[in-house]
């Protein structure tokens, strides 16, 4: 599929040379038939485009062959020029769908990666939450130990106010 660029420039080329084969058949038809101008290019155009409503018809000879001849020569163009123009249009379409279809894949990239952060976060998360526990039981344990260390140091200062007590006696 050629390039934009280069289906740009076969659209101009093609619309010069229809232009052109217009404008030729124009004069043609108007010396030949003795038409207007604009009779002749209305003719020239519906046979180019295969109209051809009938309300113009050549009536020499000579008219009819360049008739058969002009319209065998132009209508190809015309087709093809129409056939450019699909093309040209089609492409911007497919660019743009390209161009959705590369963003929505880079989307979707992006999406991944935050997916892997989050759950790269939420894995930190869960392992701070059981560091968090341990230092719990660690410092439930040493709460623990401390109150049975008070409760120990509380029972010998207990005693030990007994055995004043005693000796003071």
């Amino acid at each position: 599929m050629p390039h934009r660029k280069e289906l740009r420039t076969n659209i101009v080329i093609l619309l010069l040379a229809v232009a052109s084969m217009i404008a030729i058949g124009t004069l043609i038809f108007s010396v030949i038939e003795g038409w207007s101008l604009i009779d002749s290019l209305y003719f020239v155009t519906m046979t180019a485009t295969t109209v051809g409503y009938g309300d113009f018809t050549p009536t020499h000879e000579f008219s009819k062959i360049m008739t058969i001849i002009y319209s065998i020569a132009i209508i190809p163009f015309i087709l093809y020029a129409f056939s450019a123009v699909a093309q040209y249009q089609v492409e911007g379409v497919y660019r743009r769908l390209n161009g959705v279809e590369s963003k929505q894949k880079q989307q979707e990239e992006e999406l991944e990666q935050t997916e892997r952060r989050i759950a790269a976060q939420k894995a930190l998360i869960k392992k701070q939450e059981q560091e968090i526990e341990n230092q719990e039981r660690k410092l439930n344990k040493e709460v623990r130990i401390n109150r049975e260390q008070e409760e120990q140091i509380e029972s010998q200062e207990r005693k030990l106010s007994r055995v004043k007590g005693t000796l003071k006696k």
